[in-house]
Order: C-alpha cells, then sequence, then structure tokens
C-alpha cells in the first residue's frame, strides 16, 4: 500500500509475475511454486482458454527472462483484503520470445485498473544468448494467442 492508500505501482508488478507464474508454470521448478493448477486454486484456464506451462516444460538449459514491462495505470487500485482478479493472455509469440498481455480489474470486471505487458525471452544457458523456440512450444501456444491488450502506450 502507498501513502495514499492505494496497491503500490510495485506491488502491482509482483502481482503481474504471481499471475504470470501460476498461469505458465514455475521456471524453477521448486516446490515451494507448484506448477500444477489444482494446487494453485486455480482452473489453469484464462477466459475459458487452457494456457500451456510453457515455463515448466522449458527445458534444463533454457532460462526464461523478462526482457521488458509496459505498464499502464489506469486507475488505482483500492487496497483491501478481498480478491482482484488479472486476466492473462499470450498476444504474440516471435522466434525467440513471447508477448504476455494482463488485465488488473475487479472480479466481476466492472472496473479495470491496470493494463500490462511483459515480454519474455528464452536464453540459452550456455551462451547466454536468446535460443529460438522449438517447434513443440510454437505449436503449445499457437492455438491460446489472443489480441494484445488495449494499451494507449503500445511501443509497437
Amino acid at each position: 500500500m502507498d501513502a495514499y492508500g492505494h496497491v503500490n505501482n510495485v506491488t502491482q508488478l509482483r502481482l503481474l509475475e504471481e499471475a504470470r507464474v501460476r498461469a505458465l508454470g514455475s521456471p524453477t521448478h521448486s516446490t515451494d511454486a507448484p506448477t500444477d493448477p489444482g494446487q494453485l486454486g486455480i482452473s489453469g484456464t484464462v477466459s475459458g482458454i487452457t494456457i500451456p506451462a510453457i515455463f515448466a516444460s522449458a527445458s534444463e538449459t533454457t532460462e526464461l527472462l523478462v526482457a521488458s514491462h509496459l505498464i499502464e495505470y489506469r486507475r488505482p487500485i483500492p487496497y483491501r483484503a478481498g480478491p482482484i482478479a488479472i486476466d492473462l493472455v499470450i498476444s504474440e509469440v516471435k522466434p525467440a520470445s513471447v508477448t504476455i498481455g494482463y488485465v488488473i480489474a475487479e472480479p466481476d470486471g466492472s472496473v479495470g485498473y491496470t493494463l500490462a505487458e511483459t515480454v519474455i525471452v528464452f536464453v540459452d544457458r550456455t551462451n547466454s544468448r536468446p535460443r529460438r523456440l522449438s517447434q513443440e512450444e510454437k505449436a503449445a501456444m499457437e492455438d491460446v494467442i489472443r489480441p494484445a491488450v488495449p494499451m494507449r502506450g503500445r511501443r509497437r
């Protein structure tokens, strides 16, 4: 919470990270970050679409790194104990990266607070350079690509 009683912008970035890991799987395969959506109390689907666990299925030689975030804070999120909804989409798949889009809103969708995008790059651990997505990785995401979130500050 910030000095004005709102959810702080850095906290919102952490919420986006948590939503991304819960929807796409844990990059560390650790026991404290379960990749089974049932263990997390979420369905493994977003807007009725089953999201592939691309983080959990990445090979041991691949590191998944955040290349960029683009965030638009449309309205302050009032601090409260109740839930907040984060809708997540895979909006673009490039040769070595994936773009994830998010909307933070009230659970009933009545108020939208924040729109965001994160670009995740697949990096080869042996040489620390971006690597191309495999055909299997591309195929796993092909059916779930959705339009990008409607951001005003899009840099494309």
